[in-house]
C-alpha cells in the first residue's frame, strides 16, 4: 500500500468512527479550499472546521460514513472516496447521502475537496 493510500485510508477510518472534526484536523491543509457540487463552499481550514462544528450541533447523534470504493493516484496526489453517509436530521428524521469526494493532496495533507451528490434522501420513519 502506497503512502498516499495510508493516508486517505486513516482519513476514511476517522469519518467511520464518527469523528470528523479529528480527521479534518489531522489531514486538511491550513489552505484547504472545499467544493460542492462545482461550487466553492468554504476555503481554509478554520472554516471548514467551524461548519462542520456547526453541522454536528444540529444532529443529534455523528454520521455514519460508510466508505464503499476508493481509488488513488499516487503520481496526481489525487483521491476518489464513494461514501453513503447516514445521519438523522434536527427533527430526528433518518437521512441518507451518497456521495463522491475528489481529494487532492500535498505533503501529507489535503488541499482541495470536492463533494459531488444529488441530494440527501428522507429514509422515513423507523420500524
Amino acid at each position: 500500500m502506497s503512502q498516499l493510500e495510508s493516508l486517505v485510508r486513516e482519513f476514511a477510518e476517522l469519518l467511520s468512527k464518527g469523528r470528523s472534526l479529528d480527521a479534518m484536523e489531522r489531514f486538511y491543509a491550513p489552505e484547504v479550499a472545499v467544493f460542492e457540487n462545482r461550487e466553492l463552499a468554504r476555503a481554509g481550514k478554520a472554516k471548514c472546521l467551524q461548519y462542520e462544528r456547526e453541522a454536528l450541533a444540529n444532529q443529534p447523534d455523528a454520521p455514519r460514513f460508510k466508505l464503499s470504493k476508493l481509488a488513488v493516484n499516487d503520481s496526481t496526489g489525487h483521491a476518489f472516496l464513494e461514501y453513503v453517509v447516514r445521519f438523522r436530521s434536527a427533527q430526528g428524521r433518518p437521512m441518507r447521502l451518497e456521495e463522491v469526494a475528489v481529494q487532492s493532496w500535498e505533503n501529507g495533507q489535503i488541499v482541495q475537496e470536492r463533494f459531488y451528490y444529488e441530494g440527501v434522501v428522507d429514509e422515513g420513519d423507523e420500524p
